[in-house]
């Protein structure tokens, strides 16, 4: 069984190399992504504490504002690097630099065969009541990202001028990350090349790394190929803040009990020693 990462990251240096050494095998690539506004030195630090793994390649950088089109640029760009270089692979899973494994490698490879052929990724048809609006304003309106500042137009939802979603779809949202079969990875891949005006609708939804992969693979022949559930453990203390909570040691009983595969997100400036009582309690056993 063979696995690619795709890891988008901004900062925490030493904790994505830790991520990427914790899951690297023989039998594992990854492609990570580190946004444009990072600064060189973090970037460089990332860089040299992997430069020994042949197994890790950096990708073209891209600006990744929140809420911004530019997460699903730099996601696009991993998958063209791994469809590109030819390497093997059965899954495509895509994490964030704040993720890490709940699950050893020999575990989390042993699921994937267990389940060759079938994806995990959250998601819910639009509207819905998980989403402010229904989630409708996120593509009915204009969406723009200037100089980190938000923009919207038309004002109002009811505006004449609002935009018609692509011809044929049904939207579909739900959680940024994934993992993702070959197949899907491939329809997705053949998608994009030949959807020039879906992508360019997607350049102005708003939080379309939310919505971008989900409405695709939903609306194809896969559908049925995929199970309603992203593999991770995250705490959304505060649903509406955008952002899940820092994970801590007063989470680790949780996180262990989770039968997840992943959990985010993690900083080591405000707590590192929840990951080494994951290291030394999940993923030194047996």
């Amino acid at each position: 069984m063979d696995l690619a990462y795709i890891i988008s990251a901004y900062k925490c240096s030493k904790q994505l190399v830790r991520l990427i050494l914790q899951l690297n095998s023989g039998r594992a690539n990854f492609f990570v992504h580190v946004d444009k506004k990072t600064y060189s030195g973090v970037y460089e630090e990332m860089v040299n504490g992997t430069n020994h793994l042949p197994n890790v390649f950096f990708l073209k950088r891209y600006r990744c504002d929140w809420g911004g089109f530019g997460h699903v640029r730099a996601t696009m760009e991993g998958i063209y690097e791994i469809m590109q270089l030819g390497i093997p692979f059965d899954y495509v899973i895509l994490l964030t630099g704040q993720d890490y494994p709940i699950k050893s490698n020999d575990e989390i490879r042993l699921f994937f065969r267990q389940r060759n052929g079938i994806s995990f990724m959250s998601y819910f048809p639009l509207p819905s009541e998980q989403w402010e609006n229904g989630g409708l304003q996120r593509f009915s309106r204009w969406h723009f990202r200037i100089l980190r500042r938000h923009y919207v137009f038309p004002k109002r939802i009811e505006s004449f001028m609002n935009r018609q979603f692509p011809k044929g779809f049904q939207p579909f949202g739900g959680s940024s990350y994934w993992c993702l079969t070959r197949e899907c990875i491939e329809y997705v891949y053949r998608f994009v090349q030949m959807n020039p005006t879906f992508i360019a609708f997607f350049k102005y939804v708003d939080v379309p790394d939310e919505m971008f992969f989900q409405t695709i693979l939903m609306n194809s022949p896969l559908a049925d190929t995929i199970v309603n559930d992203d593999c991770r453990y995250i705490d959304w203390e505060e649903p509406n803040s955008g952002s899940p909570s820092i994970l801590d040691k007063n989470d680790y009983e949780r996180i262990a009990n989770s039968g997840k595969l992943f959990a985010r997100k993690f900083d080591v400036s405000v707590d590192a020693e929840v990951l080494s009582m994951i290291d030394q309690g999940i993923l030194t056993k047996v």
